[in-house]
């Protein structure tokens, strides 16, 4: 790297936010894959949508959760 640690530094943070970001945006594209295909499979369970920053987020929650919203 560069001889200025503050550079590293800022250059270290911002790549590895960057980094996590989009890994998370994966992971959470895998982990919505697999409710989409499991979740009518469990009895009494449904699909529920939640929109966020990183993008849509799908939950597999019992009925009984859901009434007490």
């Amino acid at each position: 790297m560069t001889k200025n640690h503050l550079t590293d530094s800022v250059l270290a943070l911002v790549l590895g936010t960057g980094v996590g970001m989009i890994l998370s945006v994966f992971g959470q594209k895998a982990i919505n894959q697999y409710y989409k295909n499991t979740c009518h499979d469990r009895p009494g369970h449904n699909l529920v949508l939640s929109r966020g920053f990183l993008g849509d987020t799908y939950f597999c929650i019992h009925n009984a959760e859901i009434a007490k919203l």
